[in-house]
């Protein structure tokens, strides 16, 4: 049907100068062609002081949308691919629009950066180049984004901030909903979008009534989120299942029709999110012909044929996730209306798809193309382990092989979980980088990198490059590994003198920018987790002891003071910019103030020798090694009693998990096991710190001492000088008030001050 187009004029201009541009659309424009008008309104009016001309042409008219222009021109949104957008001129007259409820969006916001060097940082920030006159040539440009499905998941947001994920030309903005106004969302029907066993079969509902439906662990019948799963291969669970899957389906098509908006066309059926899975002895034998991924697939399988029955153009997605990450064998495949949707857990973050230690995940991204018509990645983008988000490693330079290897291998969509902007590592620049090559893979990632480090730093930009590089640099020289779960030896790649020499780079960028607060506060952004970094490696003093009582130190002291100082000055400030979560909106600062507290000390203190260990050699840990994992109940705190200074101090009323007995381990994260506990149902000694002996372990991999029953304070292990060998673990421990001493009138506490791993005596 044909629609006729209005007119808007910029009323901002006319008022102070003769127009030299108007912007028109449809007399009866649809919600997003409305935006898009307002977009490049709202957008070119802070652009433009002066004369718009292009190829020698005045008096520049834009028609955005389904105008006149476009339906002589067959480029109406009818006519397109959805989201092929188009930007094309005649004359004095400018075209902007493209297929779907985005493409005129798209074609609005790419004249707008390709043309008109304007820029979206994130949520909050955004680039402008001064007002003035533009001269541009004749326009004729066109594309549509390489992946159907493009997804930043972030967090600390509010919905009104919506926009930036269009901006950037992404179709799902995670758990916040695109507006019919911005296009709408590619989204996914109810439950969720991911783990949604629980959803579908609730342990709640079901576990106590049916508990055959669920998964056997340890000879018991184990449900929910975290702990358990399904029995995929009991026939009983099938027309539970169908049934639930169902309902959402027609709770999805109703809320659509409420919202007058498409119906989804995609829902979730995936794994609880564990690692367990079900040991039954018809599961395992599935698994043991068809693999995890087998097991899965032929259930869903089974549950999209039931479903295309009634509603043909509906898919199922599922996730390859831990366990169910290699791809199935012995001829299953995933049906034609099945969307497979393959986790990436297991690659070295700083280091390309295309390096050999990433060769398992490089794999099965090109085995599952041949088992699976529809492949969706879920990739990651940050490091999880609490206290060591935002840590640097240098990823940026390497996701043009990761986007192009997708593309490659048929992906079709990219989820990529990029959370905590205001603790990840550079999240501005690599944000930018992320969505760049979602919509084209072949851009030249170094020239992305030179336009933002331009923009964004100004003057500072080659020292904060050069920054980057070092990093990238050292990750090679010293073969650094940094996974989604890292830990703090993992950036290790980067030695004193890395440090030292990045320091010094940032001096100079400061110094560039000191008169420019705007760029001033960018380079600190960029120095947070080198400041970071520098205060856990001051303060964490490993060092190895001689049995003469001579000292090895691994770290020498860094200048922990002044980049304490500087990230009190202005870390706070980033984090309440993105403190934007509707339910928390304090989350964010708060993340960054508890982070903060542990890095109130200039140095610890080395350590006296204990008696007991006098003529033994051992490692010795004092409380800058350890891992916070429950900010809420464990501080780092100055204690006068420590012969360190410093300990962890744990409030016993924060959980019963706290109180006797005290208990201490150690735990092998690889093999999913405990190596050793002891329990003990009273203080050793009188009041104070006392040394508790846990046992002998050999060290793997990837290990760590945990100090109570709740393991929220950790000591991980996995330095490479130690694993392979055998120690005699003791924990250095404190434990106050009446719980522990009857009639104390100390509050009821336990310290950890000092792990020590004696390496066990010669004969």
């Amino acid at each position: 049907m044909k629609r006729l187009f209005l007119v808007f004029y910029l009323s901002c201009l006319a008022a102070t100068m003769a127009q030299t541009y108007r912007v028109v659309g449809p007399r009866e424009p649809l919600p997003h062609e409305a935006t898009a008008v307002k977009e490049l309104q709202d957008h070119l009016a802070r652009r433009i002081k002066g004369e718009l001309t292009i190829a020698g042409q005045r008096s520049i008219v834009f028609h955005v949308g389904d105008t006149e222009l476009a339906q002589k021109n067959n480029l109406l949104s009818s006519d397109l691919p959805e989201e092929e957008w188009h930007i094309k001129s005649f004359g004095n007259q400018v075209l902007l629009n493209g297929g779907g409820t985005r493409g005129a969006l798209y074609a609005v916001y790419h004249f707008l950066e390709d043309y008109c060097d304007i820029h979206w940082w994130s949520e909050y920030e955004d680039y402008v180049p001064p007002a003035g006159p533009l001269d541009l040539p004749a326009l004729d440009k066109s594309g549509k984004p390489a992946f159907l499905y493009r997804d930043l998941y972030r967090t600390d947001y509010p919905a009104e901030a919506v926009n930036f994920a269009v901006r950037i030309r992404l179709n799902r903005s995670g758990d916040v909903p695109i507006p019919a106004d911005y296009g709408g969302s590619f989204n996914y029907g109810p439950p969720y979008h991911c783990h949604t066993f629980d959803k579908y079969i609730p342990a709640a509902k079901y576990l106590e009534t049916n508990p055959e439906l669920f998964s056997l662990r340890k000879g018991k019948r184990v449900g929910g989120q975290r702990h358990g799963q399904l029995c995929l291969t009991n026939e009983a669970l099938k027309p539970v299942f169908l049934d639930s899957l169902r309902e959402y389906i027609r709770q999805g098509e109703e809320s659509a029709r409420k919202q007058g908006v498409p119906s989804p066309r995609i829902y979730e059926v995936s794994q609880n999110d564990n690692r367990q899975f079900c040991e039954c002895e018809k599961c395992m034998e599935f698994v043991e012909k068809h693999g995890h991924s087998g097991l899965y697939l032929t259930f869903i399988n089974w549950l999209a044929g039931e479903i295309a029955k009634t509603h043909p153009h509906v898919y199922i997605s599922t996730l390859a996730y831990q366990y169910s990450e290699p791809p199935p064998t012995g001829g299953v495949r995933a049906a034609p209306n099945v969307v497979v949707k393959l986790t990436d857990t297991l690659t070295n973050q700083a280091a390309s798809i295309l390096e050999e230690e990433n060769k398992v995940f490089k794999e099965f991204v090109t085995q599952w193309k041949d088992d699976a018509d529809h492949l969706f990645i879920w990739d990651y983008a940050i490091t999880f382990r609490r206290s060591l988000t935002g840590l640097p490693f240098a990823s940026e330079f390497y996701y043009g092989d990761l986007f192009r290897h997708y593309r490659a291998n048929n992906v079709s969509g990219v989820f990529w979980e990029h959370e905590n902007p205001h603790l990840a590592d550079m999240y501005e620049l690599k944000i930018f980088l992320e969505s760049k090559l979602m919509e084209d893979p072949d851009q030249d990632v170094e020239a992305l990198i030179d336009l933002f480090m331009d923009r964004y730093y100004g003057p500072a930009a080659p020292h904060i490059l050069a920054y980057r590089r070092l990093v990238d640099t050292a990750r090679k020289r010293n073969a650094g590994v940094v996974r989604w779960f890292p830990k703090i030896y993992s950036f290790d790649f980067l030695k004193t003198e890395d440090i030292e020499a990045a320091h010094e780079l940032f001096a100079q960028a400061e110094a560039a920018v000191r008169g420019d607060p705007l760029l001033f506060a960018h380079v600190r952004r960029a120095r947070a987790g080198l400041d970071c970094l520098t205060c856990k490696r001051g303060m964490a003093s490993l060092c190895y002891r001689y049995k003469n009582g001579n000292v090895r130190e691994s770290n020498s002291h860094l200048d922990v003071v002044s980049a304490k100082k500087r990230l009190v000055e202005s870390w706070p400030v980033w984090a309440e910019r993105y403190a934007g979560r509707k339910n928390q909106p304090q989350a964010a600062l708060n993340a960054v103030n508890a982070e903060l507290a542990g890095y109130n000390v200039e140095e610890l203190s080395l350590a006296p020798v204990p008696e007991r260990f006098s003529g033994r050699s051992f490692y010795d840990f004092n409380a800058g090694a350890f891992e916070n994992h429950s900010p809420q109940a464990v501080s780092f705190v100055p204690d006068p009693d420590s012969p360190c200074g410093y300990a962890f101090r744990t409030d016993v009323k924060a959980s019963h998990y706290y109180e006797l007995p005290f208990m201490i381990g150690f735990y092998d994260q690889g093999a999913k096991k405990g190596i050793i506990t002891e329990s003990f149902a009273r203080p050793l000694g009188e009041p104070g710190y006392n040394w508790y002996k846990l046992g002998v372990v050999t060290i793997p991999k990837d290990g760590y001492v945990y100090t109570s029953r709740a393991w929220t304070t950790k000591l991980q292990t996995g330095v490479d000088e130690l694993v392979g060998n055998t120690y005699e673990i003791w924990v250095s421990a404190k434990l106050s008030g009446p719980h522990f001493y009857p009639g104390s009138a100390s509050p009821d506490y336990i310290w950890i001050d000092r792990i020590i791993l004696l390496e066990p005596e010669v004969p």
